[in-house]
């Protein structure tokens, strides 16, 4: 009797998947098609957007070849067609690039913080725009123009936000604004975020910052002067790290009286 109701049960499952099959078997071909349809085309998509890139940085190349062969105008040309149809990556840089060769620094200038204030614009890409701004002002030497460029570069999370100081102090140290400049390099110092060798960069520009400006007089020998004039011969010491033990007997700066 077991064997009976066996085979029964085996009928009815028979019955069912072929009804089943009967029902559904068209929207299981179709999705079967889709799903082989889908994975061509993201197939194909990929393979294009990846020849496009290939392509894309086989005409970077070239524009930057020409701009190191001092092509500034077609390099220029060659970066803004890049800059229309090319991938959002290449684009961004070439629009970069294109304002950086162009001889008129005040439309290079113009451009560049145009391209810091896109929206459509990634977020590190406008930074980079913005570096490059304060670049073309460093050359031309207005401190406080220097100082509104760098300020959007100096926030708190701003990727070249180092970079930004550093530039700053340099700026004022060159500028004999030796207070701001001491003020900058010690922020740079003080800070454990800050990169190693950018931190030992600081320390050796608070030296070039002493030698400049001279030590401070002691308050007992302000007025005694001899007869050099008073004048220091001053050999910067590079200073540790902030936070590190100076060796025994040194100081920031080695300072002796003039021959």
């Amino acid at each position: 009797m077991s064997d009976i109701f066996h085979e029964v049960d085996e009928d009815v499952r028979r019955d069912k998947a072929a009804e089943f099959w009967r029902r559904y078997q068209t929207p299981i071909f179709v999705v079967a098609l889709l799903i082989v349809a889908a994975t061509g085309a993201w197939s194909y998509y990929q393979d294009k957007r990846l020849k496009a890139a290939e392509a894309a940085n086989d005409r970077y190349v070239a524009a930057e070849k020409l701009a190191e062969d001092g092509k500034n105008a077609e390099a220029a040309a060659a970066f803004e067609a890049i800059a229309k149809d090319g991938p959002n990556g290449y684009a961004a840089l070439a629009r970069i690039r294109a304002a950086e060769v162009n001889p008129d620094r005040e439309k290079a200038l113009a451009e560049l913080n145009a391209i810091g204030e896109d929206a459509n614009v990634d977020k590190l890409t406008q930074h980079i725009a913005m570096l490059r701004a304060a670049l073309i002002v460093l050359e031309g030497d207005d401190r406080q123009k220097l100082e509104r460029a760098l300020g959007p570069l100096m926030i708190s999370d701003g990727p070249f936000r180092f970079s930004a100081q550093e530039w700053n102090g340099l700026d004022a140290l060159f500028n004999d604004d030796f207070d701001e400049a001491e003020r900058v390099f010690e922020q740079v110092l003080n800070n454990g975020d800050a990169p190693q060798s950018m931190r030992q960069r600081a320390s050796a520009y608070k030296g070039l910052l002493h030698a400049k400006r001279g030590p401070k007089p002691a308050p007992a020998a302000a007025g005694g002067a001899g007869t050099d004039g008073g004048k220091i011969d001053v050999t910067p010491v590079i200073e540790p790290e902030s936070g590190g033990a100076m060796p025994a007997g040194s100081a920031p700066l080695e300072a002796r009286p003039a021959k």
